[in-house]
């Protein structure tokens, strides 16, 4: 069972404060891609100098990335009452797809290496390799030294180690109130949103600043020569993802012939609308409405319409984790970083919990890359780069996920669902809190 109760007004302040001069961010980033070309023509290796505004904001975005997935881990495992054994099945179909769609990427990236000709390194002076480690070691990790500690390194997998014992331990204390008739755990839960709403708060100002370091990252490219190789790579980049999440949704569209019992052209029929109106606004939450009718018209009832489309929005992103990890690889080839067998299984690990961290965060795929990048030694500075194509992606990856969540609604109702019902009967309502 599933309750939606809590209102976090997020999706409009993402709105208003993702619009500098009332201009969408994708068009400044674009702006400042092509401004940054003759800059670097025209300057030449001084451009270089323009490398210290990526730096800054990257290092910004580092230091506001852990205590968001914390909070919005926090929020979204504490605000949604999950239970039974639909709710266990929801989570179990969730993961299966995500795994899924990370190893069409590792698949991907690995065979087409969209990364190599990027020459984003000093061929002369290449990086050190980052360390390697043990089995043994990675466990111990897994237990931080102090709270302080897993913040300051930004180690993902320790934070969420915390978060998640935090929130069972929440979860219980709300539970145990609200069977006494108590609210007082209530107070929690608003300090939980109203600490995740400041941050984002500050995180789209710092969003904001992101198209500069597009300009630094390209202009010192481009003057050190590298710039043309560099948008080659990207083309590379896009066709890997596309490819992927083609594959993802031929995947879906598999589940849904053995084990929904529904002919695939039957729904994308019933979600071509959905899919269209994802593309064009890049946003889960717009979109949820038409998600539910969509979900409706399919037979599918307003519970499992409600657990699976609209807890997915938090926990369903497999669209995300494959853009992510195909970002990573991406970089590590063009930084020419070698990833072993246990680098991409860290990748895989990070990203999976990455990609439910930046479900309510705006631009969250971006904004949790550098948490995923600290997990495998790459440095950050020229994750910028990778904006100029972002804005297109994004719409990409977004229609993936919201296609996983109505596959997994389908999925809930076929083998756990309600006798099926008329579709008047189905009208959805949005909850309050999507």
């Amino acid at each position: 069972m599933v309750h939606f109760d809590e209102e976090r007004p997020t999706d409009d302040l993402a709105e208003a404060e993702s619009r500098p001069g009332g201009v969408p961010l994708y068009v400044w980033v674009i702006a400042a891609a092509l401004l940054a070309i003759p800059i670097g023509l025209l300057w030449g290796e001084g451009a270089g100098q323009l490398e210290l505004l990526p730096r800054l904001i990257i290092r910004a975005l580092g230091a506001l990335a852990a205590p968001l997935v914390v909070l919005a881990i926090l929020s979204a495992i504490v605000s949604n009452d999950i239970r039974g054994r639909q709710g266990l099945l929801m989570m179990l179909y969730y993961l299966i797809n995500t795994l899924v769609a990370m190893g069409f990427a590792l698949i991907l990236s690995n065979l087409i290496r969209p990364g190599l000709g990027a020459q984003l390194i000093d061929l002369a002076n290449p990086p050190a390799p980052p360390p390697r480690k043990t089995v043994t070691e990675l466990l111990i990790e897994l237990v931080p030294r102090s709270v302080g500690d897993a913040f300051t390194q930004n180690n993902l997998a320790q934070l969420v180690l915390l978060t998640l014992a935090l929130a069972i331990g929440l979860v219980k204390i709300r539970n145990e109130q609200q069977a006494r008739g108590e609210k007082t755990y209530k107070v929690a839960v608003d300090l939980l949103n109203l600490g995740f709403e400041l941050l984002m708060r500050v995180l789209l100002w710092v969003v904001a600043l992101v198209p500069f370091a597009v300009l630094g990252v390209i202009a010192s490219s481009v003057g050190q020569k590298e710039g043309i190789a560099v948008f080659k790579s990207l083309i590379w980049l896009i066709v890997v993802v596309l490819l992927g999440l083609s594959c993802q949704v031929t995947w879906y569209l598999i589940v849904m012939a053995l084990f929904s019992r529904m002919s695939p052209l039957r729904f994308l029929r019933g979600a071509g609308d959905v899919a269209a109106s994802t593309f064009s606004t890049a946003s889960t939450a717009a979109t949820m409405p038409i998600t539910l009718k969509a979900l409706a018209r399919l037979g599918v009832s307003r519970e499992s319409s409600q657990l699976a489309a609209c807890v997915g929005t938090n926990f369903n992103n497999d669209g995300t984790a494959l853009y992510q990890a195909t970002a990573v690889l991406f970089m590590a080839q063009a930084l020419g970083y070698p990833l072993d067998p246990v680098a991409q299984v860290i990748i895989v690990v990070t990203t999976l919990v990455a990609s439910v961290g930046a479900g309510g965060i705006p631009s969250g795929s971006f904004v949790t890359l550098p948490l995923i990048f600290a997990a495998v030694g790459l440095p950050p500075d020229k994750i910028p780069v990778l904006l100029t194509v972002d804005w297109f992606l994004d719409r990409c990856r977004t229609t993936s996920n919201v296609l996983g969540d109505m596959t997994v609604a389908v999925l809930l109702e076929r083998t756990h669902g309600p006798r099926s019902h008329s579709v008047d009967e189905l009208e959805p309502v949005l909850p309050e809190r999507v």
